[in-house]
């Protein structure tokens, strides 16, 4: 059995091959393993756990992929796939991030016409 630094190690190694080991079932996935990645305050690493492990977004990776303000970005466009107000309030001091963030609110508008 994995023990939780295990778990974060393999995951800082490589997040893909976490994902491969719980779809495996080698390992389980839980709540609590988002909360021990989660709980390392790295907004990169929530992007990828949403990525690889959950496939889909849930708050707690979105709070923290929000204290930055590209991985926000991403987050809304990947994972989200739309855009939420924690990711506006993450982007929006930031012109270069705000701007791509707008131009995708301006092009999903002109597309629904």
């Amino acid at each position: 059995m994995l023990t939780k630094e295990d778990i974060i190690l393999l995951f800082l190694e490589d997040p893909k091959k976490l994902a491969d080991e719980i779809r495996k079932g080698n390992i389980l996935k839980s709540d609590e393993i988002r909360t021990l990645i989660c709980e390392l305050g790295n907004p990169q690493c929530a992007y990828w756990y949403a990525n690889y492990i959950d496939v889909g977004p849930t708050d707690e990776t979105r709070t923290v992929c929000c204290k930055d303000p590209e991985e926000a970005y991403y987050y809304a466009r990947f994972i989200d796939r739309k855009e939420t107000r924690e990711t506006w309030l993450a982007v929006q001091n930031y012109r270069r991030i705000r701007d791509k963030y707008l131009a995708r609110i301006r092009q999903k508008l002109l597309s629904d016409l």
